[in-house]
């Protein structure tokens, strides 16, 4: 049997240690799944998406977008207000079953496989990202950024890294795991890297309404001269907190919409039916998600001030989505830390190593899972005495 080994340098998150938790008092902080494991769609979706199934909206979505009328009509409008972006729905924009396919897509469309193709990724940024470059043929090169800038994106970064090979850039914004979002004035620098080597960008909007204390947030396509370079990916896992419907988007030049309208027919498929006509309701109505980032940011607020107590930890509040980026460096690697939390408090959380290179030493520990802010709290308070103890035992503490 002959198979591509070239795919065992895939990086796959080590979940075999979570299998030890104790099931009666694991309490997982490690998936990007609002309130999981409990239930959370607000009922005008739930009702959207049973009419949709009752009215017999059960066939292929075979409109120009892949979108239902309703579902169609209400995104135009969500980009123009939300996002400030004037869209023709006809030859730019497409539904997909899923940001990660999405973001796979706008990949593979700017690198050509096995030709020596590089792409730039953000280090520490969103694991897949990494790997979707590898499962394309492509060299996935770092472009770090650092604690002390707010992990904002320098621009001579950037120019580090490109070579001629390079075909594109990739930004998930706000920034997972670090929680960032970026400056205007940083897109605006990243912006004139793109023109100066006549490059595309492939941004993940996954958690675009997921900021906090009223910070700009800037559509990256929207700045001057970006609209023909960016392949723009909208999620409503994070966005609605739809993570089960498998419903995304993409908005991009003509050119690139006609080639992933044919891509994604061969690939996936139009995009689940009935679920449309849920995600419409959802963007008709938004305002759960406001009453939910209520609760993140109390959820963020309590787990900082936790956090910033423990000798040798640093972290900084998060800026967007739902997730703390802990450095932990002084008290041992990501894997080791990440175990010894399992282990001693029962807590699921993630290792920094599986978001690039750069996130070696720091832990990714979601606020956002369980509907009973609670349980949320103990298993902050588990974590806190945990990386208290932790620290005495590597003689961090006092320092």
């Amino acid at each position: 049997m002959k198979i591509d080994e070239s795919w065992l340098t895939l990086k796959s998150p080590d979940f075999e240690p979570y299998t030890h938790l104790d099931p009666e008092k694991k309490l997982m902080l490690v998936g990007a799944d609002p309130f999981f494991p409990d239930p959370c769609i607000p009922d005008h979706i739930i009702e959207a998406t049973k009419k949709a199934l009752d009215g017999g909206h059960t066939h292929y979505a075979l409109d120009n977008s892949y979108a239902v009328p309703p579902l169609k009509e209400t995104l135009v409008k969500k980009l123009k207000v939300f996002n400030h972006l004037d869209v023709d729905p006809e030859n730019e924009l497409i539904v997909v079953p899923s940001s990660a396919f999405g973001l796979y897509a706008g990949i593979r469309i700017c690198v050509r496989p096995n030709m020596g193709d590089e792409v730039l990724n953000i280090d520490p940024g969103f694991a897949e990202n990494f790997n979707d470059v590898v499962q394309i043929g492509a060299t996935s090169v770092s472009v770090p950024v650092y604690p002390e800038d707010g992990f904002q994106i320098r621009r001579e970064e950037l120019e580090k890294a490109v070579t001629p090979n390079t075909r594109c850039l990739v930004l998930t914004h706000p920034n997972n795991p670090t929680s960032t979002v970026y400056k205007r004035e940083v897109l605006e620098d990243v912006a004139a890297f793109l023109e100066d080597h006549d490059l595309m960008v492939v941004v993940d909007q996954s958690f675009e309404r997921n900021i906090y204390d009223n910070r700009e947030y800037i559509t990256f396509a929207t700045l001057k001269g970006m609209k023909e370079r960016t392949i723009s990916v909208f999620g409503t896992s994070k966005d609605l907190g739809l993570t089960g419907f498998r419903v995304a988007y993409m908005v991009a030049p003509k050119q690139i919409i006609d080639i992933l309208k044919i891509a994604t027919f061969n690939y996936v498929g139009p995009t689940n039916t009935f679920a449309q006509y849920g995600v419409a309701a959802g963007y008709q109505d938004p305002s759960y998600v406001d009453e939910w980032m209520k609760v993140f940011n109390y959820r963020r607020q309590y787990g900082y001030n936790l956090l910033k107590q423990i000798p040798g930890v640093k972290c900084q509040l998060p800026e967007g989505g739902y997730f703390f980026w802990v450095d932990i460096r002084a008290l041992g690697t990501s894997t080791e830390v990440r175990d010894f939390l399992i282990k001693d408090a029962n807590v699921g959380v993630s290792p920094g190593n599986w978001f690039g290179s750069h996130g070696e030493g720091y832990l990714r520990i979601m606020f956002s899972t369980m509907r009973d802010t609670a349980k949320y709290e103990e298993a902050m308070q588990r974590i806190h005495q945990s990386l208290m103890k932790l620290a005495e035992l590597k003689g961090v503490a006092g320092k």
